[in-house]
């Protein structure tokens, strides 16, 4: 399920995680991480959650500090998936990505991944294409 621009309430999130939906898509600039939170207590270990740090948190202690927010907002204990929400040329990628990995050792955050990443803004940043 995603939640951008999402304003449904407690049940439509119920009813559609009752009905199988069990991948939740969110983001820090969403708004929806706190209606979540409340959504899934008590079955979070049966949901996949996903979310997004945003551009202007791209620096090390910056990605640190969104990630523990998120998961307060959350209710949550780890982030399922921890992805930067759009490219930027405002911060080195080293650096961003560095935050991510300390947030996976620490054990808040199990995979990272990009959102909104063209495959050219992918390989200008070092990543290669198998």
């Amino acid at each position: 399920m995603g939640t951008w621009n999402y304003q449904g309430g407690l049940e439509p999130l119920r009813a559609g995680i009752g009905q199988g939906a069990l991948l939740i898509d969110t983001a820090e600039s969403y708004g929806s991480e706190s209606i979540i939170g409340e959504a899934i207590l008590g079955i979070r270990e049966h949901v996949f959650l996903a979310t997004k740090v945003s551009p202007e948190h791209f620096r090390y202690h910056q990605v640190l500090r969104a990630a523990d927010e998120s998961l307060c907002r959350l209710r949550a204990n780890h982030i399922d998936l921890y992805q930067l929400h759009y490219p930027s040329s405002k911060v080195p990628i080293e650096e961003t990505l560095g935050a991510m990995e300390d947030l996976v050792d620490a054990g808040k955050v199990r995979f990272i991944g990009v959102s909104n990443f063209s495959l050219a803004e992918l390989k200008r940043n070092g990543v290669r294409h198998k």
